[in-house]
């Protein structure tokens, strides 16, 4: 348990504090607004080095993708999380609950930061990246290669990605949402592999696990175009 609180240079490292009051908040805030059901929780690794692919629908996916998903496979959960919430009030404790901040809309700028989650990866935990990088509901954004590339890195011993979709029912109040959360089977991924491909047969996971379709090519450069958007 006292390797989820390790500090990484860079980071403050997660903190116990934050962890358990995230826990107990989520689980609150999930069980009164949604009904959820899991499958798959067994595809996520006890233990070694997990990159987890998410759908991105909207901002609960977040605590429900934590709370009823990844922690009841493991603690040592971090995630990339947008660099506006590690300003102001709250911003030390969302580091300590192990979010990376970063910008998202050009992840370059971010190297430093998803290094760190690369390190982390690296050293045997758990990372969860949205490869949308931004909300789409109903559809499949674009995956985007270059955060992704950055925290895999060129693994010596192979990491294991694992595909994750949310699929929504809304209900009127005071019926709570109805979500479908699964967790796809875990892929190695290694210093031979080539990220663009990998990345684009993940995504089309991802769309099969949230009930929709990929509609994005890849082309012979390797850069996603949509199509049928």
């Amino acid at each position: 348990m006292s390797r989820i609180y390790k500090k990484y240079e860079g980071h403050p490292g997660k903190k116990r504090y934050a962890v358990y009051l995230l826990e107990l908040f989520g689980q609150l805030y999930t069980r009164l607004r949604f009904r959820v059901k899991v499958q798959g929780i067994e595809n996520v690794p006890k233990e070694g080095g997990v990159l987890i692919l998410a759908k991105h629908v909207r901002n609960s996916d977040i605590p429900l993708g934590l709370v009823r998903a990844l922690h009841p496979a493991r603690w040592d959960v971090w995630c990339i999380m947008k660099d506006s919430l590690a300003k102001g009030l709250a911003a030390k404790f969302f580091l300590h609950c192990g979010g990376i901040p970063v910008d998202r809309k050009n992840p370059e700028k971010s190297k430093r930061d998803l290094l760190i989650a690369r390190n982390i990866l690296h050293d045997g935990h758990l990372v969860t990246i949205f490869p949308e990088q931004t909300h789409y509901k109903g559809k499949m954004g674009k995956g985007r290669t270059p955060g992704f590339r950055f925290v895999v890195g060129r693994p010596e011993t192979p990491v294991h990605i694992v595909p994750l979709g949310f699929e929504y029912k809304d209900h009127r109040f005071p019926r709570r949402t109805e979500v479908m959360i699964r967790i796809g089977v875990p892929t190695s991924y290694d210093k031979h592999s080539v990220p663009d491909t990998f990345l684009h047969e993940r995504m089309h996971e991802i769309a099969e696990l949230s009930g929709l379709k990929y509609n994005h090519e890849l082309l012979a450069r390797g850069k996603p175009t949509g199509v049928n958007t």
